[in-house]
């Protein structure tokens, strides 16, 4: 679904493919219809710079060579350690995308334009789709196929036997069972940074709550996941964050440290959207650190890994990762999200935003098929509660 290219570095993934083959089929009340995602959004057709990084980009061109080398003497380069690491993805990269394109897979035909179109469909998505207020609720699609229903006068798009919970992380002993039932354990925490807060400044349709890493320690992960299970963190390139997670995080939520992939974001032809950074300053990839169990059972899960895929506009919609896991899970998995903003076939999916990506406007109704008959009974099963 969505794997479109894999080889012993990693992969690359289509997030675009994967939500349009899962909502192939959509009962939408008694008729079955199918669902296009806004593919807008991902029309990354270019590396991705704020207007004031085209500024300063210009403003650097247009300087006198002596006052360049000047410009560059002063800038920090990143331990060695850092650089040894990014020269390691700069490679596997090259490898992947080498062979990728061998087979035909970027087009270099695309007119870049620095992302106007999905600039401005992300923006009129946060503004159409902000709610101020918080409510809580669960629900969920019991159902072998994806639905169309309602919450709270609002149209979302639901997969098939999905579990959903719209709480505070702080509540999860609350509502879910800690019994060690679940095999995955995926988390995209809201990790505090100058970034965020700077945007909840300028916009708050496009913020969101950040969390404290000793707040995230908290968490029960220890009594959700099986003993042969296994746990994945997004992490951004602070530092700060990567070393919770080894020292303070893994250790509290009784997590040994398995391996470190690389999410590795690029345009529509295959470059990254920005370029490597040898001084402090923004990459083009995020992490994703794995861990299983302390003293559970060996999870041989290989480290160093590269994800590469064109991202969404939107913030924080990060591309799906069953397909490249499941090999190192049991058949039918238990799964769940924590922080989630969409939805997935089969997953449970807890956050203040689960249903952030489920709106209907991002979705277009391509064609109307044969009447839904044995799909009557589906339904989703929403209780309001404002506790």
């Amino acid at each position: 679904m969505s794997l479109i290219f894999s080889n012993e570095e990693g992969w690359i993934i289509s997030h675009l493919q994967y939500l349009n083959d899962i909502y192939n089929r959509v009962k939408n009340s008694n008729k079955q219809i199918k669902l296009i995602f806004n593919d807008t959004l991902f029309e990354i057709n270019s590396q991705y710079l704020r207007q004031n990084q085209i500024n300063q980009s210009q403003q650097y061109d247009a300087m006198p060579l002596q006052s360049k080398s000047r410009k560059r003497k002063r800038s920090k380069f990143l331990p060695d350690k850092d650089l040894k690491e990014i020269n390691y993805i700069k490679q596997k990269f090259s490898k992947i995308m080498l062979a990728a394109k061998a087979q035909g897979l970027f087009s270099s035909e695309i007119t870049p334009d620095n992302n106007e179109a999905a600039r401005l469909a992300s923006q009129t998505f946060y503004q159409d789709t902000f709610c101020s207020e918080e409510e809580n609720f669960y629900g969920c699609n019991d159902t072998d196929m994806a639905i169309i229903s309602e919450v709270s006068d609002k149209k979302y798009v639901f997969p098939q036997k999905c579990n959903f919970y719209c709480y505070d992380v702080r509540d999860i002993a609350k509502k879910l069972e800690l019994n060690n039932q679940y095999d995955f354990i995926l988390l995209d925490p809201p990790w505090w940074n100058k970034s965020i807060r700077r945007k909840k400044t300028k916009y708050s349709e496009a913020s969101y709550k950040m969390m404290y890493n000793e707040e995230l320690i908290k968490i029960p992960i220890g009594k959700l996941l099986c003993s042969n299970g296994l746990v994945a963190i997004w992490c951004t390139n602070a530092q700060s964050h990567l070393h919770c997670i080894f020292n303070n995080i893994f250790p509290s939520w009784g997590i040994t440290y398995r391996a470190k992939w690389y999410w590795i974001k690029i345009t529509q032809t295959g470059n990254t959207i920005c370029n490597f950074n040898f001084a402090l300053g923004k990459q083009p990839y995020e992490l994703l650190v794995l861990g299983s169990v302390l003293n559970g059972n060996e999870i041989n899960v290989p480290d160093g890994k590269l994800l590469i895929s064109v991202p969404s506009a939107v913030h924080s919609h990060k591309p799906p990762l069953i397909e490249v896991v499941k090999e190192y899970l049991p058949n039918e998995p238990r799964c769940l999200e924590i922080f989630a903003r969409y939805l997935l076939p089969k997953w449970t999916s807890w956050g203040l935003e689960v249903l952030k990506f489920q709106h209907l406007s991002l979705y277009t109704i391509t064609e109307d098929m044969k009447e839904a008959q044995n799909c009557n009974n589906a339904n989703v099963n929403k209780s309001v509660d404002s506790n």
